[in-house]
């Protein structure tokens, strides 16, 4: 069996927070929700993509696994937090109302 240096063990467990690849699952459950949620997030919405990736998570099986899973969902939930535009103007509104 062949030993690995503190090297190689860094480069596998390594998990980058800047680039996920586009696929990131290994379990084979995992891999089906991460269709379904790659598919939504093409189409916008990022919302549902992250409680997607919730579920991938609860179903993977390694822990860096389980980080890229995790990194991809906090990047859902980046971008869903910018969808809201237009103005408000309902019962009670002074003026402009700030999101």
């Amino acid at each position: 069996m062949k030993r690995l240096t503190k090297l190689q063990k860094y480069h596998l467990d390594y998990v980058s927070q800047r680039q996920v690849s586009k696929h990131v699952a290994v379990t084979p459950a995992a891999v089906e929700i991460e269709k379904r949620a790659i598919a939504r997030e093409q189409i916008g919405h990022f919302r549902i993509a992250a409680a997607l990736w919730l579920k991938c998570m609860d179903v993977a099986a390694g822990e860096v696994e389980r980080a890229r899973i995790a990194v991809r969902r906090d990047q859902c939930i980046g971008r869903s937090n910018h969808l809201r535009r237009g103005e408000y103007s309902g019962i009670g509104c002074r003026g402009v109302v700030y999101e």
